[in-house]
């Protein structure tokens, strides 16, 4: 997509001035009427130009917007602001929702039956999906793409299920027995944990208002074991 650039815009507009200012008035001063007259019509000429040049300009900014920005509001979007004291309550209480669902799944986890197990890093998994559901309301409307941050996150899970399910796998599928499951369970536990940490320090590890330290403190400390 070729761009117009300002300079040329700029030039083509200064053209026009000087047609219409000092050569327009100075052929009038000399009573060279004929040639007053092509100036004047220079002038509208050259600013014509530079209007649909920066018709053009606008046309192509508003052609590189992703379409996806383009489109109106899905009705349940919500937009949060770290400057907003609800907005940073919520972000201040997840290390305490993830000890409850910890807390929760460790019950399942420690009876050492498979599928129990299994059922727990689910419940785990559905809690990190809720975190980062939460977090991506920091963001633009539909800044994970064009069908929205919820639609991008479970297929994101769904993607970090196979690949560690196939990764257990190295002699072929459904050779690794039912502990895979497990494993495969315990890895997407870690792989979202450490994304929530790193969405959470983009939004806002940076802000001098906000103890960032202390709050990843108490997110580690929310699980000191896995699965």
């Amino acid at each position: 997509m070729r761009i117009v650039p300002d300079w040329l815009i700029q030039t083509i507009w200064w053209i026009s001035g000087i047609f219409a200012t000092g050569a327009l008035w100075y052929f009038i001063s000399i009573k060279d009427y004929s040639s007053a007259t092509g100036s004047g019509a220079a002038a509208v000429i050259f600013a014509m130009i530079a209007i649909a040049l920066h018709r053009r300009k606008d046309q192509l900014a508003e052609q590189a917007i992703p379409a996806e920005f383009k489109e109106s509001l899905p009705d349940d979007y919500v937009r949060r602001l770290f400057d907003d004291p609800s907005d940073v309550r919520l972000f201040q209480s997840l290390p305490d929702v993830k000890a409850v669902a910890y807390s929760a799944a460790r019950a399942g986890w420690d009876t050492g039956i498979t599928i129990e197990m299994r059922k727990a890093s689910y419940d785990v998994v559905d809690f990190y999906e809720f975190v980062w559901l939460k977090l991506a309301e920091f963001y633009p409307p539909k800044h994970f793409g064009q069908d929205g941050a919820n639609a991008y996150i479970r297929q994101y899970i769904r993607d970090r299920y196979k690949f560690h399910w196939a990764k257990h796998e190295p002699n072929g599928a459904g050779t690794g027995g039912t502990i895979v499951g497990v494993l495969t369970g315990g890895d997407v536990v870690d792989d979202l944990d450490r994304l929530i940490v790193e969405t959470a320090t983009a939004i806002v590890g940076y802000r001098d208002n906000f103890d960032f330290a202390l709050w990843l403190q108490r997110w580690k400390s929310s699980s000191p074991l896995s699965v």
